[in-house]
């Protein structure tokens, strides 16, 4: 049975590895719909999705606040957040 590389990468990819990636596809998203003036309630949405998942994984409501989100990577994985900014 033949297993094509994307399905590997996605097994291989851990739950917070993909928190991590949905974080920061929403900061991308916060930060274009803000500069762009654009969908409104989106952007609320949006930014609720942020405060919800960000809280989920600890981040301290100063690192919210501010979206200064980081975490240490080792060998192309998350291995941990850094909650305190």
């Amino acid at each position: 049975m033949a297993c094509d590389l994307q399905s590997w990468q996605d097994m291989k990819t851990t739950l917070l590895d993909q928190r991590w990636q949905q974080l920061m596809t929403l900061c991308e998203s916060e930060a274009r719909f803000k500069r762009e003036g654009i969908h409104p309630r989106l952007l609320r949405h949006v930014s609720s999705e942020i405060i919800g998942l960000a809280t989920e994984m600890g981040f301290s409501a100063r690192c919210i606040e501010t979206r200064e989100f980081r975490a240490e990577r080792e060998r192309g994985r998350i291995v941990r957040i850094l909650t305190d900014c």
